[in-house]
């Protein structure tokens, strides 16, 4: 086993927390980084600056630009999310499709600032175990891992956003230099993910090895790295089933869902272990989950009487303090580090925030089940999802400080304007058991995929059902095609408003090599302009952004997205 010095130490914790503790007194600190080849003579001499370079990878993360583009990039343009009417006009013109390289949500400057502190780790970090005795080699591999984790994170954003992106894999010391690096596929970039996910998935500490208990959700960890490289998987083969345009997955892609499901199993089986282990020790029983079944995967139990009404497992995951099935948040603590993104989207009432959830579309109707929570992670939707026709559905997952009761959400409920210390998950564990899931039914290449593809679903649906009736039954699903759909039914009821759900409607385009049937959910949505929007949005390439008008001035390697070419009037110097 590694040794590991707790690099992180108590006599630099203020400073390498950058991301999770951010103090005042050490912000300054944190944005000075080498920018020169004098500066590069007095850095990188200790276990501090090394520390003090992680600090500043996982603050950049953590800043609200970043947040922001996490929320807009893999949410708003997706048929759960429209924009109130004081939104601005840059956020109003991605949900009509009216993507313009002038829209400054799409400059992507803040993923690649943080790939940069992640090449400068790697490239000077090695030099100072031979200045600091006490930086040993366990150390470096742990920060080395953590680095390659990062700046694969970061190029992931990148390219299920833009698509064709450049791969930044070398350090630019000096603050003037610009990036210029060539665009690549798809499949490239993904497949250069990988291999710093391979590499990390051997450096990187366990979850839970960190003393200090915090590290083990605010820095990536094997399970974070593993939860990766599922959702990484099942993008190469829906790339890939894109490229062979085969009705059918290819040995290739195939393959890609193979390993995505032993991806999974590496998160799902010790955080099974670490939940029975915890539960035993409080001699408690943790098979039950939904009304009257036993389960097979553990999870946070829910309140199921309808006296109560409480999400349990919203206060848990959502609220302050980390959950049992986190595998992976950016820390935030509401104070001199508060999670603005959300209380500037979600809002800090239920009459503020730019995104709602719209009225005209099955998030607020058939999708959920008539006694499904859930439907609590908005406010003004009845419990019991009757379809009227409201105006606002206000978005309370992250922003509000418990579950809403029934449309009940008073001024109590929410954090308040910079107040709010939701941290911003990036993986949880019922993400990926939906991941497990999706893999499970698009290989389906054995007569039990199905069924365990199932027994998943049903797991995530019972621990928020308060009435048994509800239960999914596998006859109503046991064909591939109703399989995929359930799967993605379930990740919309699960994981909305956490940055997911346009991104699996793109990969179900690119799977079907069509924008059609992700149109006809998102349409729904609209008011308005639903042919225009059709229209923009009819081809592949347009669910992807177009490249900012700066990024194309600054570098001359760049192409814009097809799909907007001719809207670009970019003269690059």
């Amino acid at each position: 086993m590694k040794r590991i010095k707790n690099i992180l130490g108590k006599a630099v914790m203020a400073t390498v927390l950058g991301c999770s503790m951010l103090m005042t007194s050490c912000t300054d600190y944190l944005t000075i980084y080498p920018t020169n080849s004098v500066i590069l003579e007095n850095y990188w001499k200790t276990a501090e600056d090394v520390n003090g370079m992680l600090a500043t990878c996982y603050k950049n993360m953590v800043k609200a630009d970043a947040i922001k583009r996490m929320m807009i990039w893999g949410e708003l343009r997706a048929d759960n999310m429209i924009t109130r009417t004081s939104a601005s006009t840059d956020l109003k013109y991605i949900v009509e499709a009216n993507l313009l390289e002038t829209n400054d949500w799409f400059k992507w400057d803040v993923f690649y600032q943080t790939i940069n502190y992640c090449n400068m780790l790697i490239k000077y970090a090695p030099g100072v175990m031979e200045e600091d005795p006490d930086f040993t080699q366990g150390d470096l591999e742990v920060v080395m891992g953590e680095a390659y984790a990062l700046r694969a994170l970061c190029h992931f954003y990148l390219v299920r956003s833009f698509r064709d992106i450049p791969l930044a894999l070398e350090a630019k010391d000096a603050d003037e230099q610009e990036m210029i690096y060539p665009q690549r596929a798809p499949m490239e970039v993904l497949d250069s993910i990988m291999v710093d996910l391979e590499r990390a998935s051997g450096l990187v500490m366990k979850k839970g090895g960190f003393t200090y208990k915090d590290y083990n959700y605010s820095r990536i960890n094997r399970n974070a790295v593993y939860a990766m490289m599922a959702d990484v998987n099942l993008w190469r083969a829906a790339f890939t089933q894109y490229e062979e345009a085969l009705e059918a997955p290819s040995a290739k892609a195939l393959e890609y869902y193979t390993k995505a499901i032993e991806n999974c199993d590496s998160v799902i089986e010790p955080m099974q272990r670490e939940m029975i282990e915890q539960y035993e020790k409080r001699n408690e029983q943790m098979t039950e989950v939904g009304p009257g079944t036993k389960n097979p995967y553990f999870l946070i139990t829910n309140e199921t009487t309808k006296a109560a009404m409480v999400s349990k497992a919203y206060d848990e995951i959502f609220g302050e303090e980390r959950s049992t099935e986190s595998i992976f948040e950016l820390d935030l603590d509401g104070r001199s580090n508060a999670n603005d993104a959300v209380t500037d989207f979600y809002g800090y009432s239920k009459t503020t925030g730019s995104f709602i959830a719209p009225a005209k579309a099955p998030i607020t109707q058939s999708i959920y089940g008539e006694n499904d929570l859930r439907l609590t992670s908005f406010t003004n939707a009845p419990l019991k999802a009757t379809g009227e026709d409201k105006t606002e559905y206000t978005i309370a997952k992250y922003a509000a400080r418990r579950s809403p009761l029934n449309g009940d959400a008073n001024a109590n409920y929410w954090w308040g304007s910079s107040e709010c210390p939701a941290n911003w998950i990036i993986y949880r564990k019922t993400d990926v058991m939906l991941m497990k899931a999706q893999a499970l039914a698009y290989r389906n290449t054995d007569t039990d995929d199905l069924n365990k593809a199932f027994e998943l679903v049903q797991s995530v649906n019972r621990r928020s059902l308060i009435n048994e009736r509800d239960t999914l039954k596998f006859e109503s699903y046991s064909t591939p095609d109703q399989m995929k759909a359930l799967v993605l039914d379930e990740r919309l009821r699960e994981l909305s408003f956490e940055g997911k759900r346009w991104y699996d409607l793109v990969q179900k385009a690119l799977i079907e090599r069509s924008t059609k049937s992700i149109l006809d959910l998102i349409v729904k949505k609209l008011d308005s302009n639903a042919g225009a929007v059709q229209s923009k949005m009819a081809s592949i390439n347009s669910l992807f952004c177009p490249i900012h008008e700066r990024e194309l001035k600054l570098n001359p390697l760049l192409k814009q997205n097809p799909a907007f070419e001719s809207n670009s009037s970019i003269e690059q110097n």
